[in-house]
C-alpha cells in the first residue's frame, strides 16, 4: 500500500493538513520541534486506515478531535497491491459518532461508495491492504516508542508468521472438542435418567408371558366350563325326555309278555285237545276231554275237532306276535340305556374339571403401578359382586351318578342335582369372566409398560451411539490438535529461520559490518553475533544504540515478512523517531541503508526533531509547534 495524499481537519494538532503529491518511492521526512505535530501526521494515517491511534484506547477516541472542535474528518489516497487508487474518507463527532466511506479516487462524488460504514469499511479495507492494526503497529507503523522485541505470542506477530490460521483452526478445534466432551456428558446424563426410569418400572422379563399363560388357562377353563354345561343339559334334559318313555317302554313290555304267555297256554291247551281228539280218540284222557266238551254249553260236536287245531294255529300266532311286541319294547327300553350313560358320563366328567392356577404368584410379581385389592388382589370391577362358587358334594354327585345309570332317579332329583352342578359351573364361569377381564387389563398395561421400555432403551441406545460418535470426534479432534500444534511448531521454526536471514541482510548495513548475525528463539529472544568476541551477546551486553539498531533491522525483517505473505505490493513504512538516541553517524548510516533494504518497502516516512542539512530527501515535511496548519508539501 503506497499513500499518495493525506488530508485532515480538525484532527490532533491539525485544524488543516494537506498533503498531495507524495512521492511512491523515496525518503519522506517529517521534522520538527517537540509537540510540532510531527507524530500526529503518523497518527492521522493510522486513524484514517483503523478508526483509530496508537496513543489512544478506543474509549479515549474522541480525543482526536482537535481540542475546542465538535468534529473530525480526515482522508486518505492510496494504492494497494491491487494496483488501483482508491479513496478512504473518516469522520467522527464528539457525540460518538463513527463513521467511514471507501471509494475508487477517480469516482465521482455522486456514485456509490465501494464501502460505506466503519464494519463495512473494515472488511473492504482488509481484503485490499492484507492486514489489520495489530499487524500495521507491529510492522509498518512505528509509533513514537522504545523499540522493544516483539512479543512471540502477540496476534501481529503470529499473523507474520502464519501461525493465525491455524490458531483459528485449532481454536474451532478445541471449540468443537469441548462442544463434543459438554455433548458426551448431556448425552451420559440423559442416558443415566433413561436407565433410572426403565429401573424404577422394574420390569419383569416373564411376567407377561405368565400373565398371556394365566389367560390361556383362564380361557380354557372357561371354554370347558362352558361345554359341560351344554353336554350336562343336553344329557340332562335327554334323560328327563327318556325316563317316562323307558317306562312305558318296559310296562308295555310286560303286558305283551303276558299276553305271550295267555297265547302259549292257548295254544298248548288247544293243540293238546286236539292232538288227544283227533289223533288219540280212544286214550281215556281223550275220551274224558270228548264228554266235557259235550256236556258244555257250546254245542260240542265231534266235528268241530278242526277247530281246536286252527285254534291252537291261532294261538301260535298271537303268540309269535306278542314275543315280537315284547321283543320290540325290550329294544326300546334298553336303548334308552345309553341316555342314562350319557348323563352319567356327564356327571363323572365334571370330576375331571382341572381349577386354573393360583394367581398369587404372579399378583406378588405385578410392579405396585398395576391396580390391587387391599388384601393384594386384583381389583375387581366396579359395582361387580363377589361371588363365592358353593363346595362341590363330590358324594352326592356320584351317588346321583349311579341312580342315573340305574335309572333309579327320578326327573325332580335329576333337575335338581343337575342344576346345582350348572349353577357351580356358571358361578365358576363368572369368576374366569371376571379373571379374564383382570387379565385383559393387567396384559394392556404391561403390554403399555413393555412398549414405553422398548421405546426407551431405543432412545437409549441412540444416545449411545451419538456417545460413541461423538468420543470418535473427540480422539480425532485430539489427533488435529497434535497434528496442528506440530505444524504450528514447524511453521513457527520456520518463520524463526527466514526472520534471522531477513534481519542478517539488514543489520550488518546498520552496523557496519560489526555485527552479522542475530540468533532468534522460538520466543523471539534475540541475540547478537560479535566479531569481536566470538560469540553471541545477549542485548543488555550492548550498547543502547547498536540495541536499537538490531531492534530497527528486527522490525523491519517483520514488515518484509508481512508483505511476503499479506501485501504481495509496495508497501510504505511510518517510522517515528526511529533514530531518538542514535548519534548522527549511525543516523547517517541507516538512511542511507533504509532505501535498499527492499524492494516492496520503497515508500518510507522518518520522523525526527531535524536533519542534517545536507540529507538528502524526496519529501521534506516541516512542522511548526506554533501552526496547526500543513497545507502543501515543503522541500
Amino acid at each position: 500500500m503506497i499513500i499518495h495524499a493525506i488530508t485532515a481537519k480538525n484532527v490532533l494538532k491539525y485544524a488543516s493538513l494537506h498533503l498531495e503529491d507524495i512521492p511512491e518511492r523515496g525518503l519522506i521526512a517529517i521534522s520538527g520541534p517537540n509537540e510540532s505535530g510531527k507524530s500526529s501526521i503518523g497518527e492521522t494515517v493510522c486513524f484514517v486506515l483503523f478508526g483509530r491511534t496508537f496513543s489512544l484506547d478506543m474509549d479515549e477516541l474522541p480525543k482526536v478531535i482537535l481540542w475546542g472542535e465538535t468534529h473530525c474528518s480526515a482522508q486518505l489516497e492510496f494504492t494497494p497491491g491491487d494496483g488501483n487508487r482508491y479513496r478512504l474518507e473518516r469522520f467522527l463527532d464528539d457525540a460518538g459518532n463513527h463513521s467511514a466511506r471507501l471509494a475508487l479516487a477517480a469516482s465521482a462524488a455522486d456514485e456509490p461508495p465501494l464501502a460505506r460504514g466503519v464494519e463495512q469499511v473494515a472488511d473492504k479495507l482488509y481484503g485490499l491492504i492484507g492486514y489489520e492494526y495489530e499487524e500495521f503497529v507491529e510492522s509498518f507503523y512505528l509509533a513514537q516508542r522504545e523499540i522493544t522485541t516483539p512479543h512471540p505470542h502477540s496476534f501481529a506477530v503470529k499473523t507474520m508468521a502464519g501461525l493465525v490460521t491455524l490458531e483459528y483452526c485449532d481454536a474451532a478445534c478445541q471449540e468443537d472438542r469441548g462442544k463434543s466432551l459438554e455433548e458426551v456428558e448431556e448425552r451420559k446424563a440423559e442416558s443415566a435418567a433413561l436407565q433410572t426410569e426403565i429401573d424404577d418400572m422394574a420390569i419383569d422379563p416373564g411376567l407377561m408371558s405368565a400373565l398371556e399363560s394365566e389367560r390361556s388357562e383362564v380361557s380354557r377353563h372357561r371354554l370347558e366350563s362352558r361345554h359341560l354345561i351344554e353336554a350336562l343339559d343336553a344329557a340332562s334334559i335327554a334323560y328327563q325326555d327318556a325316563l317316562p318313555k323307558r317306562e312305558r317302554a318296559f310296562s308295555a313290555r310286560g303286558r305283551a309278555g303276558f299276553f305271550r304267555f295267555i297265547s302259549l297256554l292257548f295254544a298248548l291247551l288247544a293243540g293238546a285237545a286236539w292232538l288227544l281228539l283227533a289223533k288219540l280218540p280212544d286214550h281215556a284222557l281223550a275220551v274224558k276231554l270228548s264228554e266235557l266238551l259235550s256236556a258244555g254249553p257250546s254245542g260240542w260236536q265231534a266235528g268241530m275237532i278242526p277247530w281246536l287245531a286252527y285254534a291252537a294255529g291261532g294261538f301260535t300266532l298271537l303268540l309269535l306276535m306278542f314275543w315280537l311286541r315284547r321283543a320290540s319294547r325290550q329294544r326300546q327300553a334298553l336303548a334308552y340305556d345309553e341316555t342314562a350313560s350319557a348323563l352319567a358320563t356327564a356327571l363323572d366328567n365334571l370330576g375331571s374339571l382341572t381349577e386354573v392356577a393360583s394367581m398369587t404368584e404372579i399378583r406378588e410379581r405385578r410392579p405396585q403401578s398395576m391396580p390391587k385389592t387391599e388384601a393384594g388382589g386384583v381389583e375387581e370391577e366396579p359395582g361387580s359382586a363377589v361371588t363365592v362358587a358353593e363346595p362341590v358334594d363330590r358324594a352326592a354327585r356320584e351317588r346321583l351318578s349311579r341312580r342315573v345309570s340305574d335309572w333309579s332317579a327320578g326327573i325332580a332329583e335329576v333337575r335338581d342335582g343337575v342344576g346345582n352342578e350348572q349353577g357351580r359351573l356358571e358361578q365358576g364361569m363368572e369368576h374366569d369372566r371376571r379373571r379374564l377381564d383382570q387379565l385383559d387389563q393387567a396384559i394392556v398395561q404391561e403390554r403399555g409398560r413393555l412398549e414405553k421400555v422398548v421405546e426407551l432403551q431405543t432412545i437409549q441406545a441412540d444416545l449411545r451411539e451419538k456417545i460413541s460418535d461423538k468420543e470418535r470426534h473427540i480422539e480425532i479432534f485430539a489427533v488435529a490438535d497434535g497434528l496442528i500444534q506440530g505444524a504450528a511448531r514447524e511453521v513457527s521454526h520456520q518463520f524463526n529461520r527466514k526472520l534471522r536471514g531477513l534481519v542478517s541482510k539488514a543489520l550488518p548495513l546498520f552496523t557496519e559490518n560489526r555485527y552479522q548475525h542475530l540468533q532468534i528463539d522460538d520466543d523471539l529472544t534475540v541475540r547478537a553475533f560479535s566479531s569481536e568476541k566470538r560469540d553471541f551477546m545477549e542485548l543488555d551486553e550492548i550498547s543502547s544504540g547498536t540495541q536499537r539498531q538490531i531492534m530497527l533491522a528486527v522490525r523491519l525483517a517483520l514488515s518484509q515478512e508481512l508483505v511476503a505473505r499479506a501485501v504481495q505490493g509496495n508497501q510504505f513504512l511510518f517510522l517515528d523517531e526511529p533514530f531518538a538516541f542514535f548519534d548522527e553517524k549511525r543516523t547517517r548510516s541507516s538512511l542511507t541503508v533504509l532505501p535498499t533494504l527492499s524492494e516492496e518497502l520503497n515508500q518510507i516516512w522518518i520522523v525526527a526533531q531535524d536533519f542534517a542539512d545536507d540529507l538528502q530527501f524526496d519529501l521534506h515535511v516541516r512542522c511548526d509547534r506554533e501552526c496547526n496548519a500543513i497545507l502543501r508539501p515543503q522541500a
